[in-house]
């Protein structure tokens, strides 16, 4: 049976764990690691910093003093279990309140290479961020005494000569200030093979966040490191946590696989987002949204208000119907809510709004988690409705990415003299006179397809009735 995967560090650990990648980091493959050793040949093969004197078992695992070292020695390696100290079986993680608030400085020491140590922490940072209820705060007013020393943060960013012993190295929650350091080796700056300086960080900042190596355990086959962790997933050798000489399957760089997003999920909560779509209809007309990719065991709440009386659907895993559903309000007005907990299994959630009498118009706000926890990809909404003689209808907001292509098709479902017009802008709504594309052409299909300008992030849509028309408008675009 399998274990389990992504682990959840211990509290009570007598050691810092951290991560060495690549050559200088991971342990060498048929490298002495296990059991059955001496206490001298042990010790001869363990790394110790030279400028920290802590010593590195296990590949990138710090031990603090030589009596600490021969503890370990007698506890886990003669004895053959590789295992690491446990208090009280407590998971080793941040708080409700500091995981939240996970401040750092980067040392001014770096010299040329600090710029691109502050990138890295912010895009590693940012990729634990989306993927669960955790924030890391960069204190750069703190940068200029950035040491061990420095209690105005909660960890320090430094360099380390480790002489390639390792790329780089980290701590778990459970540590005290002193030992909470994040150092980078200067081999990490350079050689890393397939990985970049953001991976490494990424894996650094998993054990930060108090994970494990994914390989430890015998599924790894001769990487295992000890028995004191639990299992948050099922196991994953594609592991942002697993070194891949360890039957690792992530030959590339080090990114999060969706089974490490669910273990950050587990132990730190969900991140919930929101997104906000608006519109107006008409009866019979009918509006589908692009299904939104959403997180199993997370709620999916879709809030509606407007004008007259728009329908609210919602249903999993397929497009609603008008006699399938999974919320259907019903609410004589616009006033209508689903609040639902998306169901194991699916990942799948769409949103569908029919117009029920007059000329209904409709706002969405929409929280939920992403199930990769980015809200990125190519997006898609569908309406087919009526535009009366003389009227504009407002057909959408939507947030776009810059340099990609906005495009919309208006297709007439009645008569080929039927004459509505397609007006799209960027950055406000168009008017009769403002736009960024108005094709004009005689007859009821028109197209706009667009590049998203730089520095613009909304794209809205408008249709003017020069004559009345049914119609189909489809939009295709890229959320940023």
């Amino acid at each position: 049976m399998f274990r389990s995967k992504f682990v959840g560090a211990l509290t009570g650990l007598s050691l810092l764990a951290g991560c060495g990648e690549g050559e200088g980091g991971f342990p060498v493959p048929g490298e002495a690691v296990g059991q059955g050793l001496s206490w001298e040949v042990f010790r001869a093969q363990v790394y110790q910093e030279p400028d920290t004197g802590i010593f590195i078992v296990d590949g990138d695992v710090p031990v603090l003093s030589e009596a600490l070292l021969r503890e370990f020695y007698e506890d886990h390696v003669r004895s053959g279990r590789l295992t690491v100290h446990q208090v009280g079986g407590l998971d080793a993680k941040w708080s409700d309140t500091q995981k939240r608030d996970l401040t750092y400085c980067v040392s001014t020491t770096f010299g040329s290479r600090y710029d691109r140590v502050v990138q890295a922490m912010a895009s590693a940072a940012a990729t634990w961020e989306a993927a669960s209820d955790v924030k890391f705060r960069h204190v750069s007013t703190e940068d200029a005494r950035c040491d061990a020393l420095n209690d105005d943060v909660v960890f320090d960013v430094n360099p380390v000569n480790a002489g390639g012993a390792y790329f780089a190295r980290a701590f778990f929650p459970s540590h005290a200030r002193a030992v909470r350091n994040l150092l980078f080796d200067n081999s990490a700056f350079g050689g890393l093979g397939p990985w970049t300086l953001e991976g490494v960080t990424r894996h650094e900042l998993g054990h930060v966040l108090g994970f494990r190596h994914e390989h430890t355990r015998t599924q790894a086959s001769g990487c295992f490191e000890d028995n004191n962790w639990r299992a948050l997933t099922t196991y994953d050798r594609a592991s942002v946590m697993h070194y891949p000489h360890c039957n690792g399957t992530q030959m590339g760089d080090l990114v999060l696989t969706q089974r490490d997003i669910d273990g950050a999920r587990a132990l730190y909560g969900f991140v919930y987002v929101t997104e906000t779509l608006s519109g107006s209809t008409w009866e019979p007309g009918i509006v589908h949204y692009s299904p939104f990719s959403v997180a199993p065991g997370s709620t999916f709440d879709v809030e509606m208000t407007g004008t007259g009386d728009p329908d609210l659907y919602v249903r999993f895993g397929a497009p609603p119907t008008m006699d399938a559903w999974d919320c259907r309000p019903y609410e004589y007005s616009a006033n209508e809510r689903c609040t639902l907990v998306v169901p194991a299994g699916v990942n799948t959630a769409y949103v569908m709004i029919p117009g029920y009498g007059g000329d209904p118009s409709f706002h969405l706000n929409i929280r939920y988690v992403p199930l990769t926890g980015f809200i990125t990809g190519p997006r898609w909404a569908q309406w087919s409705t009526y535009v009366a003689q003389g009227t504009y209808r407002d057909f959408g907001t939507y947030d776009v990415k810059p340099g990609t292509q906005f495009r919309v098709d208006m297709r007439g479902l009645g008569a080929e003299t039927d004459d509505p017009d397609l007006y799209v802008r960027f950055g406000a709504p168009p008017t009769f006179d403002t736009y960024d594309c108005r094709p004009y052409v005689v007859g009821p299909h028109e197209t706009c397809d667009l590049t998203v300008p730089a520095g613009q992030s909304k794209a809205y849509v408008m249709v003017h009735g020069y004559s009345g028309a049914m119609i189909d408008v489809d939009i295709d675009y890229t959320a940023p």
